[in-house]
């Protein structure tokens, strides 16, 4: 994609367009990461605070609850209390006994100013007023109260935030509910001690220091809470609740991302949970400040940065649109008159070399006027040379007919087959011709030279039909034959050449095999030099250009007399050119 927009993209928008892109990426980065990490730093600072004060905290409720459970026992284990509603008595004697019972759990509440009252539970209810620091209540009403089922299984516990009566009018309180038995272990009632909640809340605001917090059950139930209330059951009670499962732990902090921050601890020995709250908007405002500012500033920044692309951005391609408007001029002329000269760096080397480019332009130019009156002149030699081999196929015709005139039968053979030769040689300009073509050249070679010497020589061709189309150089075998015949059968009686071909995988193999005299020694080699051998290196050199190191000839000893010449001619490649006009 990004080579695509690279490559159909003008340059001046793709800079301009890149950079600005990037940089408003970067800032936002930027901005985002220093947000976050301040939050975080916000998280780790704030939650470290809540923890060593909820830590305090944990002291005064773990002192102000063993003080109102020990008020509770005290109040169970009175005797009085325990004989009125166990030991039948006289009216007056229960009455008495009842007095005695208020009197001292009044002595009680007295002494904690933090308890509001102390209702008392039992089946026949003594006569009291409602807003009596010491109230009877009907002990099978007790069913019908909603924190009933926190009692039922238990012998005491502490019951949630409720209102109920008292001198001043309706209270909301924080309840602690006990059992009590008479002497024989039968159970006769319920002591519920009242205690103010506004008493339990100042406790939790620490200071009155303006705080989310919450005192919950090890169950889960809330106690009391000041603030905001963030539901720490894991149970909705509804759509726009905050809501987070009830932690195991014993102290921590988690975040609720959007909602809140929640750090919390339990009241040893009671499993209870202190937790505090603080609301996202609190926790974030001061990030929050320090972004808006960040983006302030890098807008500003942005703003200034895409003026200075701006500027840079022309400068930058002002010289490329130059050197593109000169190279569209014509003449070239023209276009080199336009680029500026004053360019001491990159461009002014673009400009330098565009400059050589059209020198080098004019001089191609120039070449190819020559060339072309070179070429024009090349034609007209090449058809004047069309007309020499059509006067030596004439020619020996006519020798052809003249030796068939006087009845030289042998003259006439030698005739017809050399212009055999002869048009084979040319074949049209071609420097690679069929295997075909080239054992037929061979044949017509072979058979001048039987003609000549008679029965001395003799020839054989092992040639499968498929390698027949085989191209190869021209004039590849013949060097090869009259170098058998010339220095391999000299001195001898008769003399056998032999032609083998074979098709392989890569190219083609031929072998030429003579049972001559075989190669001569290092000195006769090195005298031959002047006389000869240059039809060999011929060989060699044209296969070294038509195929390089791909292509092979070897001279060899045979091992039962003779020399034999092994060549190897690789397949040619449809794209390499056939060497026109090589020969």
């Amino acid at each position: 994609m990004i080579d695509g927009l690279f490559k159909k993209l003008h340059i001046r928008h793709l800079y301009f367009w890149s950079m600005t892109i990037f940089v408003v990426l970067l800032f936002a980065v930027v901005i985002w990461t220093v947000y976050y990490f301040s939050v975080q730093n916000m998280i780790r600072t704030t939650s470290s605070h809540q923890e060593r004060m909820l830590a305090q905290l944990n002291e005064k409720l773990r002192s102000r609850l063993s003080l109102i459970e020990s008020v509770s026992l005290s109040a169970v284990r009175n005797s009085e209390l325990m004989n009125v509603f166990s030991t039948p008595m006289e009216p007056y004697e229960n009455l008495v006994a009842v007095q005695n019972v208020v009197a001292s759990l009044q002595t009680l509440t007295f002494s904690t100013p933090s308890i509001l009252n102390i209702d008392i539970y039992v089946p026949n209810v003594p006569g009291s007023g409602r807003s009596d620091l010491v109230r009877f209540m009907d002990l099978g009403t007790i069913e019908g109260e909603s924190w009933y089922g926190q009692i039922e299984q238990s012998d005491f516990a502490w019951i949630g935030e409720h209102r109920t009566a008292a001198y001043t009018g309706e209270a909301s309180v924080v309840s602690f509910a006990r059992k009590f038995y008479s002497l024989g272990g039968d159970y006769k009632g319920i002591v519920m001690i009242n205690i103010r909640a506004s008493e339990m809340q100042q406790l939790l605001l620490e200071e009155n220091i303006e705080s989310d917090r919450q005192l919950l059950d090890s169950g889960g139930r809330l106690i009391t809470r000041v603030g905001r209330e963030f539901q720490l059951t894991g149970k909705n009670s509804g759509e726009n609740e905050a809501t987070l499962a009830l932690p195991h732990e014993n102290n921590g902090y988690r975040l609720v991302p959007g909602q809140a921050l929640v750090v919390w601890m339990r009241i040893q020995g009671s499993g209870w949970l202190l937790a505090e709250t603080t609301p996202w908007e609190e926790l974030t405002a001061g990030s929050a400040r320090l972004a808006r500012m960040l983006l302030g500033i890098g807008m500003a920044a942005i703003m200034a940065l895409v003026l200075y692309f701006l500027l840079l951005n022309r400068k930058f391609t002002s010289p490329i649109y130059k050197l593109l408007r000169a190279m569209n001029q014509f003449p070239a002329e023209k276009g080199r008159a336009m680029l500026p000269e004053d360019y001491r760096n990159e461009f002014g080397q673009l400009f330098g070399g565009y400059r050589k480019l059209l020198n080098r332009i004019e001089e191609l130019y120039d070449s190819l006027r020559v060339q072309y009156r070179r070429q024009k002149e090349a034609e007209i030699g090449a058809l004047q040379a069309m007309i020499n081999p059509h006067f030596l196929y004439n020619t020996l015709d006519q020798l052809n007919w003249m030796a068939i005139k006087d009845g030289n039968g042998q003259m006439s053979q030698v005739l017809e087959l050399t212009g055999r030769m002869l048009r084979l040689g040319l074949s049209n300009g071609q420097s690679l011709i069929p295997l075909s073509d080239e054992l037929e050249l061979s044949e017509c070679y072979m058979r001048i030279q039987q003609i000549r010497l008679g029965d001395r020589v003799r020839y054989e061709m092992d040639v499968p039909e498929e390698t027949l189309s085989f191209p190869v150089p021209k004039m590849t075998l013949q060097p090869f034959i009259e170098n058998s015949i010339r220095h391999g059968f000299h001195g001898r009686n008769v003399g056998t050449v032999v032609i083998r071909c074979r098709r392989e995988a890569r190219g083609l193999s031929l072998t030429v095999d003579d049972d001559g005299k075989g190669l001569p020694d290092k000195a006769a080699r090195l005298s031959s030099r002047t006389r000869g051998g240059y039809g060999l290196r011929n060989v060699k050199e044209r296969l070294s250009v038509f195929y390089g190191r791909e292509a092979s000839m070897k001279l060899l000893e045979r091992p039962g007399g003779g020399t034999r010449v092994s060549l190897f001619i690789p397949e040619r490649r449809e794209e390499e050119p056939d060497g026109e006009g090589m020969a």
